[in-house]
């Protein structure tokens, strides 16, 4: 718990500072999002139900640094409504590939601080050559008490690919890995899992429409089987 508290203390003053320095030239942005089902990592964190989510962010320019938060309804069968994400993040540009290290915050309200965690995490970005106009990224997660204080250690290596579609938008894919130092935590002898993302999406009217199919690799979990999510989204 008092780890917890001090992480929750260093993203607060990364964040105080990052504001603080953005009277100087910033970028803000934000987003609001309808989605058929929240799913993260492949898991259902509405009981495949609807949600709203939305956030903004704050990139102060030249400087490489970003502030930003992000929120959702969730279901877990338990006093959680909300998932409240905050994070700091600083990007490297002077590398052959961009780079980014960013500090996230997982915060759920209504659950008092028996969820709340503290992620890490590092990605590359790998733009494609020529006329070829895609982007690959590899990254990894990291925390030190997963969901919550006295969680296990987790890992998440992950892998997304972006590709514009002429005349029509995007296709995205996506594929992760969980992976925890506890036996049976996701299941039945399951301790890490594999799960994916693959998406079209296409924008109408200034809205982004998304058709994507999600899963993971564990069976009889409803929550974790494969199905067709419906999200509408609009940039701020």
């Amino acid at each position: 718990m008092k780890k917890s508290r001090f992480f929750s203390k260093l993203l607060l003053v990364g964040a105080c500072l990052t504001l603080s320095l953005s009277s100087h030239a910033q970028e803000v942005s934000g987003n609001v999002t309808l989605t058929s089902d929240y799913s993260f990592r492949g898991w259902s964190q509405t009981t495949r139900d609807p949600a709203i989510q939305g956030g903004f962010d704050i990139e102060l320019s030249d400087s490489g640094f970003a502030v930003g938060t992000w929120a959702s309804t969730v279901n877990f069968g338990s006093d959680a409504s909300l998932e409240l994400d905050l994070y700091v993040s600083y990007s490297f540009d002077s590398m052959m590939f961009p780079w980014s290290v960013s500090m996230i915050r997982f915060e759920y309200p209504s659950e008092g601080e028996d969820l709340d965690y503290m992620e890490f995490s590092a990605q590359i970005d790998i733009p494609f050559l020529d006329d070829f106009s895609g982007s690959l990224s590899v990254g990894m997660n990291y925390s030190t008490e997963y969901l919550g204080a006295g969680g296990p250690a987790f890992i998440y290596p992950f892998a997304s690919f972006e590709l514009p579609v002429e005349n029509f938008g995007s296709f995205g894919a996506q594929v992760g890995w969980s992976s925890v130092d506890e036996d049976h935590f996701f299941g039945e002898d399951t301790e890490s899992y594999l799960d994916y993302r693959i998406s079209l999406t296409n924008t109408v009217s200034g809205l982004d429409l998304t058709f994507a199919f999600v899963g993971t690799d564990i069976e009889d979990v409803k929550d974790a089987e494969p199905r067709i999510l419906l999200e509408l989204s609009k940039s701020l």
